[in-house]
Protein backbone atom coordinates (compact mmCIF):
# COMPACT_ATOMS: atom_id res chain seq x y z
CA UNK A 1 0.00 0.00 0.00
CA UNK A 2 1.36 3.30 -1.03
CA UNK A 3 1.03 6.41 1.41
CA UNK A 4 0.26 9.63 -0.78
CA UNK A 5 2.17 12.74 0.42
CA UNK A 6 0.03 15.15 2.85
CA UNK A 7 0.40 17.79 0.07
CA UNK A 8 1.00 17.57 -4.04
CA UNK A 9 3.05 19.46 -4.99
CA UNK A 10 0.42 21.57 -6.94
CA UNK A 11 -1.00 22.06 -3.37
CA UNK A 12 1.99 23.51 -2.03
CA UNK A 13 2.37 25.42 -5.20
CA UNK A 14 -1.27 26.91 -4.31
CA UNK A 15 -1.07 28.22 -0.93
CA UNK A 16 2.26 29.43 -1.46
CA UNK A 17 1.01 31.66 -3.83
CA UNK A 18 -2.13 32.59 -2.10
CA UNK A 19 -0.02 33.49 1.49
CA UNK A 20 2.43 35.21 -0.49
CA UNK A 21 -0.09 37.64 -1.91
CA UNK A 22 -1.71 38.07 1.56
CA UNK A 23 1.63 38.49 3.00
CA UNK A 24 2.77 41.07 0.45
CA UNK A 25 -0.73 43.18 0.38
CA UNK A 26 -0.16 43.39 4.39
CA UNK A 27 3.54 44.79 3.73
CA UNK A 28 2.29 46.74 0.91
CA UNK A 29 -0.95 48.41 3.04
CA UNK A 30 1.65 49.02 5.67
CA UNK A 31 4.26 50.47 4.27
CA UNK A 32 4.68 53.64 5.54
CA UNK A 33 3.27 52.57 8.77
CA UNK A 34 4.45 50.61 11.66
CA UNK A 35 4.29 47.02 12.02
CA UNK A 36 1.19 44.96 12.08
CA UNK A 37 2.09 43.65 15.61
CA UNK A 38 1.95 47.42 16.97
CA UNK A 39 -1.23 48.25 15.23
CA UNK A 40 -2.95 45.56 16.56
CA UNK A 41 -1.18 46.13 19.93
CA UNK A 42 -3.16 49.82 19.29
CA UNK A 43 -6.62 48.53 18.87
CA UNK A 44 -6.55 45.60 21.52
CA UNK A 45 -5.52 49.02 24.03
CA UNK A 46 -8.43 51.67 22.59
CA UNK A 47 -11.08 48.40 22.91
Amino acid sequence: MSKEPIFTLREILIWSVILGSVVGYQLWRHADLPPLTIDLATIERHA
